[in-house]
């Protein structure tokens, strides 16, 4: 299967196949991918999608949908959710007249409602990588903290995301080595991500969530009077 798929394809590392795997080199890996584009990713599932699209109907959604997946982890708990602001965050959306869904953390799921008080939280998606990636395709946008879920969205090209606080203070993961490691600027984007794909280093405080969004609409807008 693996020779069937890369077949004609530009391959990272080279000489991977079937029979000779390679070590990846990640620096070498994110140099190469230095612009849009190149990467052809991960896509959700044509189930996925249409459980998706069965979760809209019943729950009688016809509203742009923002996911807010959340961190609530105890290893390196600096990269952890700000729960107070998100959660101020998705009444705001509501008021703003969007659909928030709260994704919570593996490990804390039957715990987040009592943070998240009459919100959505779509406890299936922290399970089920498939729903949770056909979640990301369909969302309007897609909030994230500094964690292992938003790679999901990083990948696809069909996910608009938001990933906050990209360099959380005393962090023993996400720090200033390990962008360095991956040829990565701090302060800068991916240099393979779209327009609607934002890696910011703003901190998750309630004031720098809603300018991180509302910068995200306002371009949103723009981009789409440019088309018309």
């Amino acid at each position: 299967d693996v020779f069937t798929f890369i077949d004609k394809k530009n391959v990272i590392p080279e000489l991977y196949d079937g029979v000779n795997l390679r070590h990846l080199d990640v620096k070498d890996f994110y140099q190469k991918l230095d612009r849009p584009h190149l990467v052809e990713g991960l896509r959700a599932t044509k189930q996925g999608l249409r459980y998706i699209e069965n979760w809209h109907s019943e729950n009688k959604i016809d509203i742009p949908v923002v996911s807010i997946t959340i961190r609530q982890y105890e290893f390196d708990k600096a990269r952890n959710s700000n729960i107070e602001a998100w959660v101020k965050f998705a009444h705001y959306l509501e008021d703003s007249g969007y659909f928030p869904v709260i994704v919570p953390d593996t490990e804390r799921a039957f715990n987040t409602e009592n943070s998240f008080p009459g919100l959505y939280v779509f406890n299936e998606c922290s399970w089920n990588m498939g729903l949770r990636m056909a979640l990301y395709e369909s969302c309007y946008l897609n909030f994230f903290s500094p964690h292992g879920p938003s790679r999901l969205a990083v990948w696809n090209s069909k996910v608009s995301y938001i990933s906050m606080n990209s360099l959380p203070k005393n962090s023993i993961v996400t720090t200033e080595e390990y962008y360095k490691e991956r040829d990565h600027r701090v302060g800068d984007n991916f240099k393979f991500a779209l327009p609607n794909q934002r890696y910011v280093y703003t901190p998750e405080t309630y004031e720098g969530i809603v300018q991180e969004f509302e910068r995200f609409v306002d371009d949103d807008k723009k981009s789409i009077l440019g088309r018309n």
